[in-house]
């Protein structure tokens, strides 16, 4: 009698699990398919339209009509375009280099060590990353435009704002905090025993972090890093509230070293999008869209395929 009752009770978890299981599924399901429905809805944007009325600032930007009567604005043979990749490529790069030098020590003694205050700083990176970009933007402007840092920049003859570094300083802040919390949690999956059992056998605190630990949390620290790069790519809001846009700024305001490296008239690709749909390139703008979105899928598949069981979320 006890055995038929556990055997009901069995098979009543099982049941409650399958319609969980099929309702995750379902959920899942209806996402996809919704994506997939955006992405068909939007299509149409990419074909050539007819003529739109232009004022004179639209014109900066349109000189011609040829781009109406090609698919997508013809981005791929637009010189700007690919400057915007650059632009975005080796910016986010700098970044996600910055945020791992910094980041991975940080992350790592916030996960071993009782550093004072270390629930503050938690809750601190977490509202970095829930804060609407352009408030930090606005916040590196009263930071660079007043007070002490000013006050350096007039005596060393630097400018943050409007420029390349600017760029990499607003990247940084957010890509900082996505990837110290992504890195804190690599650090936590692995067991501190490992690292005692290393350090007992002879190795120093450095040896055993480099020979154990971050062996052992690479795959977490690998989903970090694109993570990290990933989010400084698609910044938006702060970069355009910080630096503007690149392309209406005259050409004597940018360095040597960013003209050199054909860095200049250029804006990262996701302000790219936004200028180029505010003033009517519509085809041009969806496709630079559509290139972001195809970007960030295939960043978040990496982190799948590369993070194990170490994700944020």
């Amino acid at each position: 009698m006890h055995g038929r009752r556990l055997l009901a009770g069995l098979t009543s978890s099982r049941g409650k699990a399958q319609i969980v299981t099929a309702g995750l599924y379902a959920g899942v399901v209806v996402l996809v398919l919704g994506a997939c429905w955006l992405f068909i809805c939007n299509f149409d944007q990419l074909l050539p339209r007819e003529k739109l009325i232009q004022s004179a600032e639209m014109a900066k930007w349109r000189p011609t009509d040829e781009h109406l009567k090609v698919f997508a604005g013809g981005v791929w043979r637009d010189p700007a375009f690919w400057r915007s990749v650059n632009v975005t490529v080796v910016t986010a790069t700098i970044t996600a280099a910055i945020a791992a030098l910094i980041g991975i020590p940080a992350a790592y003694a916030l996960s071993r060590y009782k550093v004072p205050g270390r629930s503050l700083i938690g809750v601190l990176f977490s509202s970095v990353i829930v804060l609407p970009s352009s408030s930090i933007g606005l916040c590196l402007i009263v930071m660079f435009q007043y007070g002490p840092l000013h006050n350096l920049q007039e005596r060393l003859g630097l400018h943050v704002v409007y420029s390349l570094p600017g760029i990499i300083a607003v990247q940084l802040v957010l890509s900082l905090a996505m990837g110290i919390c992504a890195w804190k949690a690599a650090f936590d999956s692995v067991n501190p025993r490992l690292e005692h059992v290393a350090r007992s056998l002879g190795g120093s605190p450095w040896r055993a972090f480099w020979t154990v630990t971050l062996p052992t949390a690479k795959a977490g620290v690998i989903a970090g890093l694109i993570l990290a790069w990933t989010r400084a790519a698609a910044e938006f809001g702060g970069v355009l509230i910080f630096c503007s846009t690149f392309a209406e700024r005259p050409l004597a305001a940018f360095s040597p070293v960013t003209k050199l490296l054909q860095l200049h008239k250029a804006d990262p690709l996701a302000v790219n999008m936004w200028s180029q749909i505010e003033y009517g390139n519509i085809e041009y703008g969806f496709a630079v869209g559509f290139a972001l979105v195809f970007v960030s899928a295939a960043s978040v598949y990496a982190i799948h395929k590369l993070g194990g069981k170490t994700y944020v979320w």
